[in-house]
């Protein structure tokens, strides 16, 4: 088997495997943390495709940066707005054996599964226009070139919309001290 494809299988297991463990993990960290696995392993696909511009992006946004938001949205919330109590389950607990045990586990795997049958099915079926040549010099300096040349105003005017909306989130978070 090609090094290569070997290197993809582990990556997209990884990848697979870690998404799954976010949503049926117990506890909201560890989903947090198997969140960033996942992201870190999209990284590394994106790696192989030789899109290196696309996989430092998306280790320091998702990976570093959104994670760290997450994981500091569970530190500073309070265990009641994490972990509602029994009367507030919107699932009754019937429905959740139901569905979310050893026998009925199989439902989300069968729809992931019909769901990637059918995207493979519909890009198959499409005529994507396939290119046999190299692309010359980096990625990266070619598009930091065009970022920072013609979209300069884009971007700065992007980065204060994000840092006014970091400052609204700190003040609407804000506990007051008495």
């Amino acid at each position: 088997m090609n090094p290569q494809v070997l290197l993809f299988l582990v990556l997209a297991a990884i990848t697979a495997v870690s998404a799954v463990r976010v949503v049926t993990t117990e506890l909201i960290t560890h989903a947090a943390l198997f969140l960033a696995l996942a992201f870190v392993a999209v990284a590394g696909i994106f790696l192989q495709l030789q899109a290196d511009f696309l996989a430092a992006a998306q280790v320091l946004i998702y990976a570093g940066a959104i994670t760290t938001m997450i994981i500091f949205a569970i530190m500073l919330s309070d265990i009641h707005e994490i972990k509602p109590s029994d009367q507030e389950d919107p699932f009754p607990v019937r429905f959740r054996r139901r569905w979310a045990s050893r026998q009925w586990g199989f439902f989300p795997v069968l729809l992931a599964l019909l769901f990637a049958g059918g995207m493979f099915w519909l890009y198959r079926g499409t005529g994507f226009a396939l290119s046999t040549e190299a692309v010359s010099g980096s990625t990266t300096v070619q598009l930091g070139l065009q970022l920072f040349n013609e979209y300069a105003l884009p971007f700065e005017l992007a980065s204060i919309l994000l840092l006014v909306a970091m400052i609204g989130a700190i003040i609407l978070t804000a506990k007051e001290v008495r």
